[in-house]
């Protein structure tokens, strides 16, 4: 429908929709949802024109939204946007456009066919409050991501649940969204008791996706992390690759998205695997050098970023270096880091 791509969701919010305000991140705005009237569960996507209400799971396109908001009929929303919306092109975005096809034409990302999966049965939403019995049950659960320093916030923004019952009894639940379908999710073990840490649905391609990339391509550089819990603390613009082992697919996803990236990498528990634990980066940072990216590698004292304070983390990246090319080099031949 003509005027639906260019329509300013942005400054129809702030001039005719009272209360909506932004997050803080780029392109996303919070308004109070029409449907469940939760306070500020409703996110909005300026860019997408498009919403979800972490409350009541409400998805609205930009024509459902208006209709919501004002309570007019849809077909009066569709005819005004259609006969009053002018086209208008952002030089910047424009040329950012051309420097991502640019770089697509040598790394094309990766094409990711599959149908949207669906959560678990067993998912309960961490982000919606339950009845007295559940939310004892749940305790355990926001208990583990306080600790780990996964914020209410991260919780409804990522939809993180977990399970009580069944295949993911004890863990919780970590989906993977890819262009606002949820890919693949992973299951992580709280208890400390299960033989694998995390579990995951049959036949997932971790290799073909990176956790939270839709939302840290808007950023000026990206932050690649090895998990998920990491990516969350070390700040809005970091995926996680789900490991140190970088595959080609997400080489390409990352060489697409043609940002400046920075590996930080888990450190090693103890001294003894320091070496080990940078020269992984350093592998990873040098795929991505040969893809054309300018990269840089941040290093942590110990652990990974959910270990430390958001002040160390960021310090951290403040004085992450270029890749040194003959880094690598020196390592093997046992000259040190």
């Amino acid at each position: 429908m003509p005027g639906l791509g260019s329509f300013d969701l942005a400054a129809y919010l702030r001039e005719r929709a009272p209360g909506a305000k932004p997050t803080g991140a780029p392109l996303e705005w919070l308004h109070r949802c029409p449907r469940c009237s939760g306070a500020e569960h409703l996110y909005i996507n300026i860019e997408k024109r498009c919403g979800h209400c972490f409350r009541c799971g409400w998805s609205p396109g930009l024509v459902d939204l208006l209709a919501e908001l004002e309570h007019r009929p849809r077909r009066e929303i569709l005819a005004r946007i259609a006969r009053h919306a002018a086209p208008r092109r952002d030089p910047d975005l424009e040329a950012l456009r051309a420097r991502v096809l640019a770089l697509g034409a040598r790394w094309p990302a990766p094409r990711v066919g599959a149908p949207a999966l669906p959560l678990p049965d067993a998912y309960i939403p961490l982000a919606a409050h339950h009845d007295g019995a559940t939310e004892r049950a749940l305790g355990p659960f926001r208990d583990y991501l306080a600790r780990r320093r996964i914020s209410e916030d991260h919780i409804a923004r990522h939809r993180i649940g977990c399970a009580l019952v069944g295949r993911y009894q004890g863990r919780v639940i970590l989906p993977v969204f890819t262009e606002g379908r949820l890919f693949t999710y992973q299951a992580r073990d709280i208890t400390g008791r299960a033989p694998a840490k995390y579990l995951g649905p049959p036949g997932a391609a971790l290799g073909q996706v990176l956790f939270n990339l839709d939302h840290a391509r808007r950023y000026p550089q990206i932050v690649l992390c090895e998990g998920i819990i990491s990516a969350l603390c070390a700040g809005p613009d970091a995926v996680a690759s789900f490991g140190k082992a970088l595959k080609p697919g997400q080489v390409a996803l990352l060489a697409h998205a043609g940002r400046p990236v920075t590996v930080l990498y888990d450190a090693a528990k103890a001294k003894t695997g320091a070496a080990a634990a940078h020269a992984e980066a350093h592998a990873a940072a040098e795929r991505l050098q040969r893809a054309g990216l300018t990269v840089r590698i941040a290093r942590l004292q110990c652990g990974d970023p959910a270990d430390h304070p958001p002040e160390v983390v960021r310090d951290a990246l403040a004085v992450a270096v270029p890749l040194d090319p003959l880094e690598g080099v020196r390592s093997r031949l046992g000259c040190g880091i």
